[in-house]
């Protein structure tokens, strides 16, 4: 037994003995290394590689190491480790617990390769260090104490082509707490190749303290989070980043993250952000960041999320129930976002923007403001708005509601906008510009897919509306337009415009008001492949347009409308304009679809006014018919006709019809037809290959010969065999609409033949002949033309003949040359009526290696008719390079010629002179007929030198003896000019001009450009005027336009900074006289200078003298300092100034004498020029004006007695007026005193046989706007004034104006009240029913009254001296008594409709010889006022008569003061009184002062009276004085007290 239980002890024992003696033996070093080469062994045979280990051991209890273990497959290196090092605790396993004193690992390199599908690891690990004191394997819990990772760079490779492991894994309940880790230098890059995406993260430091991961709740916890100095980066794509921030290509520097408190477990979130610094590759820099998020099971917040750059600001609050997303869930969410936007960041994301509009964009912050609060079932959005101070404000609000259920969904917003400067965005708008009072108010909706918008936009006094929607589903139009429910879309559309200034907004443009509006609506049947496609059947459209007033340039049109419709793939448009410029109709038919379109279109022009559009220079009205006809399959086959009838054309002085005109073209693919046929006018072309072929070949023309031109290597073969076949023929007469509209320009030909051919077998064959061309000065018989390709090149000539005429002598014209493959030459030739010749020239053009040669024909050239002489081996090189070398000259034997020459072997880049020698410009008159009247001697020199590609020099030397304009001489001319450059990018000018050796103007000066940005580029410039004589300039200016008399002189300095020069100086004048004939004005400039002293130019009481002895006077100054506001400070006066005192000559337009006073200040910048003072129009004036062409018209008809014609345009009348361009900025308010005794006549016609005089004065008041409106008001009265004037059917007549009569403005400067009464005194043989004939005088006139807008204008007639008379003529008609008063003014009888006066032709002689002889007398007698009357009496009951013939004459003297009326008569005939004086009215008038307000007056009269009395006679002397008063009492005050001078200008009181 005991032996038995002996071997059962050592049977029992052998396995503890084993383990005790294998625990010993591995500690043995011979045995660990035996057991690790057995294991390397193993484990590469297992795993297919070469696995080694340099060195391992194990000390006691388990502190294990491990050295040099590496894995190589196929000689790359899978795995590298230095050191692994692990050292547990024994005794905690036998407690099921793990305690790690040390894990490490250091000197790690790993590359997987391919071993792993899907991804691939490869990398270098310098150390990892583990300490673990309570790993306990039930329950599964681990603390890990220190975790250290040092020196790590990892590359990860991830392929998406691995499948997705989708086995349930076991359930882990394992609980992780770190109670410290560290990251130093640790770098990680993950790759997905297959989605073209990088990124990674390069970790400086991190530290990490007391985390939790807890598997079972899933729960997840930091207290500490630090990063320190780290990058990070991202990149998708292939491509290269974009400037600016790159959402695809994101590299974050400088990354600092300072997180607390993280927690995240099911819904329950939170972190606090402590610290967040960065800095983007954008320049983009995050200086701090802060803000918590706060979770729990119904909610998650933000609160105090704040981030700063180092230009912008943004905090965000928010917060939202979980329950948001579920649905029938009316779960809250609130948000508020605040951002400051600065302009650095904004840039970094809105890239692409040019220079211009970064450099001017604001330097204020955009302010973006945000707000939501509700649910995603009823979401309100509030406070919304985005902002630059001053620049512009948008602001929004509205809600969003059913977000998650696109059946219900439905969005409603509104926004309004104003726009205070948007100046800073010019560089992106261009033209176009944002009034700075514009504003927008909109509207947005949106239900399920339906989408509404209107938008309101206003600008002035002008707005804009926009309503605009689509629907995808409507069953109502659906059912309309008999479409399948659920496939069917419609839109629709409106807008108005309503009086909005279009040129506010595009001031460079020509546009102004527009009222105007669209509306459109239509529905379409979508499909997948298509959406909206117009030439589907089941497409329809309603468009309606219309303009009512559309103004553009000094242009404006109305009356424009438009109504298009398109249902079942047939379209109807109308289109019509009328306006008072043009009247138009037009109507277009056609059936469209994908593969045909036939369209048929009628165009009615009935009235087009080109004149008026400003499209043609004189008056010209078109009026025609246009059908077309056209159709195309929408891929080759293509055919219009074009059909223009009924064509008109109206000028001013004669309307006339031309030719109907056709036009065809049909396009195939293999051809091309067209033609025109009008009149005498055909015109055909034909290709063989359709438009594509022929625009084809043109191309591989252009392209081929570009080449050519490049390799120099002209080869017109090749050129040759590319060109389509065509033809083309033009044949014209004298009666076609080309012909007749060039007639209208004064330009006409009799006939003219033109063809072209072209094809690649004969090349081009062209011709051309024009015969009987003529212009209003310019006869040309033939003109010829032809050019034809053969072997050779391309042969060209041509030729001009013209005959004699009055303006021209005949000669001809012919030209010779051609086109070669290495060579072009021409040759033109003139000759005279005698073949003479008088030019023979020519030019011939080489290709060359390195640029192009040109040499001049023939050696022995002729040129005005002399014979010249060029140098044989002339040539002028213009090189590839741009350098010119010549050699060229051309002379007669007198020396006069031309040369043109380069210095050979120059080490200058270009060194050339020209040279002029003694030309005669007037020689050329010879053959050139209609240059300017110009006559002299040339000789000018030119010398161009180039030393280096921005240096050069320039030098210029011209003569020019016996020069002349128009005969005129002007004297001998010397003008010479030298350009230098400097050395620190300077540039030097030197210059001088000099007439018969006296130098008259010298200018030098240095520019001198900034040598850095500090710097500013520099002028020093002197110019000089030295006794400019006046008369040279005179001798361009027409004679009856203005004379010039007198000299100028002056210098001006300029130093200083280009943007802002100082300039000093002084201008002088000596005798200087400006006469103006047509004017009769007369001006003499004081001889003392005008300073110009630091950029002001000072008027030192500078004085302004006519022909009277007082002057017009200027004193102050101009500033320009800024040139760009310029500052006027000007005080212009003037005391009895004599403006004009002539006598008519043949050119006057105004004689006479007129005297002002004025006194008038001028200041401010040219942007607000304010205007002040008064003018008085002195009483001694006494002027009259000559009006070329009468405006007035009379036009006699049956219908009526007499009609006045009016052609204004009623329906402009009723349009708000056209805008005018006008210089904006002025403020103008000038006080205009006309004396009541100044006189003012006007000739109606040159002779002054018609004129009409008034005496009368008044005060007026003129205003300018700064916003361009002109006003003028005030009345001027008329005292007293005459018209003679000759009507139709009406001889001439004199007509006394009425004391009273008035002008009166009341703001309209265009549009004045008039009431003015003139009459005729008339007397006539009158009986009356049931009494004897008598003689009646009837005052016989004209009323004008009512605005000039509005004119009334009327016929009177009165009887004041017979009481009956005046009774039968009150109790008339305003018809019958128009009727009577012209009746009278025609035939001199009194003739109506209850007169028993029969037509007496005595009365009737008498006033035709009394209007012949007034005629004569007004001819003959001009400056006196002499008129001439007959009178004859019948005596019925004893058969006496007796004939008056009496007279006036009237003559004014001494400037005026004096006027002399004396009258009298002579009878004749059995009844004529006996012994009567001859002289029976005498009046003498003294005026007391200027103004003619208090007059002397003497009178001896005797008139009729009445039957009773008979003749009485007056005798006397009075006084008269002329006040006007506002009060009765002020009659009695004579003298006004002296009131305070004020600094308002005011007009003094005339001189007496």
């Amino acid at each position: 037994m005991k032996k038995v239980l002996k071997w059962c002890g050592i049977i029992i024992s052998i396995p503890f003995a084993l383990f005790i003696i294998i625990s010993i033996l591995i500690y043995i070093p011979p045995v660990q290394e035996f057991i690790v080469r057995k294991a390397a062994s193993a484990a590469s045979a297992a795993a297919g590689m070469d696995i080694s280990v340099g060195r391992i051991s194990l000390s006691f209890p388990l502190n294990l190491n491990i050295h040099n273990v590496s894995a190589v497959q196929e000689k790359d290196t899978l795995l590298s480790a230095g050191k692994i090092t692990l050292k547990v605790q024994m005794k905690p396993l036998f407690r099921k617990q793990v305690e790690i004193d040390a894990f490490s690992l250091k000197e790690i390199s790993l590359n997987t390769m391919n071993m792993i599908e899907g991804l691939a690891l490869k990398g270098e690990l310098g150390e990892l260090y583990l300490e673990s004191h309570g790993v306990a394997l039930s329950p599964e819990t681990a603390t890990i104490n220190s975790f250290i990772l040092k020196d790590t760079h990892m590359d990860i490779c991830i392929a998406d082509t691995a499948a997705a492991d989708t086995t349930a894994g076991e359930p882990l309940y394992w609980k992780f707490m770190l109670q410290k880790a560290n990251l130093e230098n640790v770098a990680i890059n993950l790759s997905m190749p297959l989605d073209s995406m990088n990124m990674g993260v390069n970790i400086g430091s991190a530290a990490l303290t007391e985390g939790l991961v807890d598997l079972r709740k899933e729960a997840y916890s930091i207290q500490k989070f630090r990063i320190r100095n780290s990058s990070a980066g991202y990149a998708s794509g292939s491509g290269q980043p974009t400037e600016g921030f790159d959402p695809s290509h994101i590299a974050i520097a400088g990354l600092n993250i300072g997180l607390d408190s993280i927690y995240y477990c099911g819904n329950e979130i939170k972190a606090e952000i402590k610290e967040l610094r960065m800095k983007e590759r954008s320049g983009l820099e995050i200086i701090s960041g802060g803000g918590v998020v706060t979770a729990n099971d119904e909610r998650i917040d933000v609160s105090g999320l704040e981030l700063r750059t180092t230009d912008s600001y943004l905090s965000v609050q928010a917060g939202a129930g979980w329950n948001i997303s579920q649905i029938n869930n009316d779960g809250s969410i609130s948000a508020r976002i605040m951002a400051d936007i600065g302009k650095n960041d904004l840039f970094r994301f809105v890239t692409g923007m040019p220079e211009d509009f970064r450099k001017d964009f604001p330097a204020e912050p955009v302010r973006i403001r945000a707000g939501v609060d509700g649910s995603l079932n009823r979401m309100r959005i509030t406070g919304v708005s985005a902002e630059i101070d001053g620049h512009v404000c948008l602001t929004a609000e509205g809600y969003l509601n059913d977000v998650t259920d696109s059946t219900k969904m439905a969005a409603h917003l509104d926004m309004d906008g104003i726009f205070p400067d948007m100046r800073f965005a010019q560089s992106l708008m261009g033209a176009a510009v944002v009034p700075a009072d514009m504003a927008i108010k909109g509207s947005a909706d949106m239900r399920n897919d339906s989408l509404m918008a209107a938008l309101a936009l206003s600008q002035g006094d002008g707005q804009a509306e926009i309503n605009a929607g689509f629907i995808p589903d409507t069953e109502l139009l659906n059912r309309q337009s008999q479409l399948s429910n659920r496939q069917s879309q419609s839109f629709f559309a409106e807008m108005e415009l309503k009086e909005l200034n279009i040129h506010n907004f595009l001031p460079t443009d020509s546009l102004f008001r527009v009222t105007a509006s669209l509306s459109a609506e239509g529905i379409f049947k979508s499909t997948k492949s298509k959406g909206f496609d117009i030439f589907s059947p089941d497409t329809r459209m309603n468009i309606k347009a219309g303009v009512s007033n559309f103004e553009y340039a000094g242009y404006s049109f109305s009356g424009i409308d438009m109504k298009a419709r398109l249902a079942n793939g047939k379209t109807n448009v109308a289109f019509n304009i009328n306006d008072n410029m043009m009247e138009i109709g037009s109507i277009l038919d056609a059936d469209i679809s994908s593969n045909n379109i036939m369209a048929k279109m009628r165009t009615d022009i009935k009235r087009l006014d080109l004149h008026s559009l400003g499209l043609v220079a004189q008056p010209l009205k078109i009026a025609q018919a246009i059908d077309i006809d056209a159709r195309t399959d929408m891929q080759n086959r293509h055919q219009a006709k074009v059909a223009i009838n009924n064509i008109r054309f109206s000028t001013d002085k004669k309307t006339f019809k031309t030719k109907d005109l056709n036009f065809g073209v049909s396009m195939t693919e293999d051809s091309l037809r067209s033609y025109i046929n009008s009149g005498d006018m055909t015109m055909l072309l034909r290709t063989t290959g359709g438009i594509d072929k022929v625009t084809d070949r043109l191309t591989k023309i252009s392209t081929l010969a570009a080449k050519q031109w490049e390799s120099r290597t002209l080869n017109l073969d090749t050129l040759r065999a590319l060109l389509p076949e065509t033809s083309f023929r033009l044949f014209a007469g004298d009666d076609n609409p080309f012909v007749n509209t060039l007639e209208m320009s004064g330009i006409g030909f009799s006939k003219l033949y033109a063809s072209l051919n072209t094809s690649s077998a004969n090349g081009i064959n062209s011709s051309a002949y024009l015969y009987g061309l003529h212009t209003d000065s310019l006869h040309l018989d033939t003109i010829t033309f032809r050019a034809i390709q053969d072997t050779t090149g391309i042969i060209l000539t041509g030729g001009v003949k013209a005959n004699h005429t009055d303006r021209q002598e005949a000669f001809g014209i012919s030209l010779d040359g051609g086109i070669f493959n290495g060579n072009a030459r021409m040759m033109v030739k003139y000759d005279n009526a005698q073949n003479e010749t008088g030019a023979l020239i020519g030019m011939e053009a080489v290709l060359r290696d390195k640029g192009i040669s040109l040499h001049m024909l023939p050696e022995a050239p002729i040129l005005v008719y002399r014979k010249f002489q060029l140098n044989k081996d002339n040539y002028i090189f213009l090189s590839d390079k741009g350098r010119i070398h010549a050699d060229m000259k051309l002379y007669d034997e007198r020396g006069t010629g031309l040369q043109i020459y380069s210095v050979p072997d120059s080490t200058s880049l270009q060194d050339i002179t020209v040279s002029v020698n003694r030309i005669d410009i007037g020689e050329f008159k010879r053959i050139i007929p209609y240059m300017p009247p110009v006559e002299g001697v040339v000789s000018a020199e030119a010398h161009y030198v180039q030393q280096k590609e921005n240096m050069f020099m320039t030098a210029l030397e011209t003569d020019i003896s016996r020069l002349a304009y128009s005969g005129k001489p002007l004297g001998n001319w010397t003008m010479s000019g030298v350009y230098l450059p400097m050395e620190n990018s300077g540039h030097h000018v030197d210059g001088y001009i000099t007439r018969n050796g006296s130098t008259l103007a010298e200018i030098n000066g240095q520019y001198r450009a900034a040598a850095s940005d500090e710097e500013k580029d520099r002028i020093s410039a002197h110019m000089q005027l030295m006794r400019f004589p006046l008369d040279i300039a005179g001798a361009f200016v027409p004679e009856d336009m203005a004379r010039l008399k007198g000299y100028a002189g002056g210098e001006i300095t300029v130093e200083g900074p280009t943007d802002s020069p100082v300039i000093n100086g002084r201008l002088a004048t000596d005798s200087v006289n400006v006469f103006i004939p047509m004017a009769s004005v007369n001006l003499r400039l004081e001889d003392k200078p005008i300073t110009v002293t630091n950029n002001k130019l000072v008027f030192d009481k500078y004085s302004i003298f006519s022909r009277g002895k007082n002057p017009y006077v200027i004193d102050g100054s101009i500033d320009f300092a800024d040139m760009s506001n310029m500052r006027m400070d000007l005080k212009m006066t003037a005391r009895n100034f004599e403006v004009f005192n002539a006598k008519k000559n043949r050119t006057s337009m105004v004689y006479g004498k007129m005297y002002i006073d004025l006194n008038t200040t001028i200041k401010g910048t040219p942007d607000a020029i304010s205007v002040r003072g008064g003018a008085n129009i002195l009483g001694s004036s006494d002027f009259t004006y000559v009006l070329r062409e009468s405006p007035l018209t009379v036009e006699d008809r049956l219908a009526e007695t007499v009609t006045f014609v009016n052609f204004a345009d009623t329906a402009a009348a009723r349009r708000k007026p056209l805008e005018e361009m006008r210089p904006g900025g002025i403020d103008m308010l000038v006080n205009l005193h006309i004396d009541q005794a100044v006189q003012c006549k006007v000739d109606i016609n040159e002779s002054g046989s018609n004129y009409m005089r008034v005496e009368g004065g008044g005060d007026l008041a003129f205003q300018y706007t700064p916003d361009g409106n002109m006003l003028l008001n005030g009345r001027y009265s008329l005292m007293s004034g005459e018209m003679k004037y000759e009507m139709p059917v009406i001889p001439l007549k004199t007509f006394k104006i009425r004391e009273g009569s008035y002008i009166e403005w009341t703001g309209n400067v265009m549009d004045p009240r008039l009431n003015i009464q003139a009459y005729e005194r008339m007397r006539t043989s009158v009986t009356q029913e049931g009494q004897a004939a008598r003689m009646v005088g009837f005052d016989v006139g004209v009323s004008i009254t009512n605005r000039l807008s509005n004119l009334g204008f009327a016929f009177t007639i009165d009887a004041p001296e017979d009481g009956s008379m005046q009774n039968e003529l009150a109790a008339m008609s305003a018809s019958q008594k128009n009727k009577a008063a012209v009746t009278m003014l025609v035939t001199g009888m009194y003739i109506s409709d209850s007169s028993t006066a029969k037509l007496d032709a005595n009365s009737a002689l008498n006033s035709y010889l009394q209007g012949q002889i007034n005629n004569i007398a007004g001819n003959a007698l001009k400056t006196i006022d002499l008129s001439v009357g007959m009178e004859t009496t019948n005596a019925t009951e004893t058969g006496d008569q007796r004939t008056d013939y009496n007279f006036q004459f009237a003559k004014r003297f001494w400037n005026n003061r004096v006027r002399v009326v004396i009258g009298g008569k002579i009878s004749t005939g059995n009844a004529a009184v006996r012994d009567e004086s001859f002289i029976d009215n005498i009046s003498l008038e003294y005026r007391l002062d200027n103004s003619g307000t208090r007059y002397v007056k003497l009178f001896h009269d005797k008139k009729y009276a009445n039957v009773l009395e008979g003749e009485v006679t007056e005798t006397g002397a009075g006084i008269v004085l002329k006040k006007k008063v506002s009060r009765i009492r002020d009659l009695f005050i004579f003298q006004r007290k002296k009131k305070k001078i004020n600094n308002e200008p005011k007009v003094s009181e005339a001189n007496n």
